[in-house]
């Protein structure tokens, strides 16, 4: 048996009592980092027999001797550094491996960034998870600059060294005015959590040079369209779905938009409405 087991993202003592139980009686315990896990241990009192390392350099490797361990029939957990394994964690490789050798998988659930921030943020709509988002500019820019247009929240998380950049490059690509929801060492002692249009979020934390430190979750609110479709003309709107027929949405949002007028954001979402069987 393969246990994926989370672990708190900060505060220690938000454990389940099925995780401790677990790590109690597992054979071999696979840690991300061994040193951070020994806080775990200590806190709890948990008396491993095994930790081995695993984490993203020696994931394939390990894989395999987690195969052989199994077919020995040693009960193994593998945990992260914190939260739960598998969310921009190791863990998924291995699981895959492991399914396809034909062993048993069973989650331990617990602490997660992301949905510990969802949690609070007051959003219904549906939510996309990304994880971290490219470090280079260019390619970060170009995945935030498809969420221009959407009626569902984005979750990102971000390191310390890149939280101010990548608050810049979504108020270029998305507009000083779109809201976000920061959470910062959250459950830690310093936790923030902050939602604020993205224009004042990047003021707050240059202000405050305690605000850049630590583990960032971003929550990205949807792009919410107030106006009713019925606003538009019906001759912006067949004159969008013509155009639909030769051009992409934007060129043929931009075209409509320049001959007839109306809002850009309200003709784009239409647009996409009408052309689901492509986008």
């Amino acid at each position: 048996m393969l246990y994926i087991c989370a672990t708190p993202i900060g505060n220690l003592k938000d454990i389940s009592i099925r995780a401790l139980e677990i790590l109690f009686k597992s054979d071999i315990i696979l840690c991300e980092d061994t040193r951070i896990s020994k806080r775990l241990f200590l806190e709890h009192n948990i008396k491993y027999q095994k930790l081995v390392s695993f984490h993203e350099h020696n994931e394939l490797e390990i894989t395999e001797k987690v195969i052989k361990w199994l077919t020995e029939g040693l009960l193994i957990t593998q945990i992260s550094d914190a939260g739960t394994p598998g969310i921009s964690d190791p863990g998924a490789r291995l699981c895959n491996k492991v399914l396809k050798a034909g062993f048993k998988i069973s989650p331990v659930p617990g602490a997660c960034a992301y949905t510990s921030l969802l949690s609070v943020s007051g959003i219904t709509d549906p939510s996309l998870f990304m994880g971290f988002l490219p470090s280079q500019k260019t390619a970060r820019q170009k995945i935030l600059s498809k969420y221009q247009f959407i009626n569902y929240a984005v979750c990102i998380y971000e390191a310390p060294h890149r939280i101010i950049s990548c608050i810049c490059d979504i108020i270029e690509c998305l507009g000083e005015n779109r809201e976000i929801i920061m959470g910062r060492e959250l459950t830690k002692q310093f936790e923030t959590i902050k939602k604020l249009r993205a224009e004042e979020l990047l003021k707050f934390i240059k202000d405050d040079p305690n605000q850049q430190k630590g583990e960032f979750v971003l929550i990205i609110y949807p792009d919410v369209i107030h106006k009713d479709p019925e606003s538009l003309t019906d001759e912006q709107i067949k004159c969008l779905k013509n155009l639909l027929e030769e051009l992409p949405p934007k060129k043929a949002v931009s075209l409509t938009n320049k001959i007839l007028g109306g809002d850009k954001k309200l003709l784009y979402n239409i647009a996409i409405s009408f052309n689901k069987e492509k986008y």
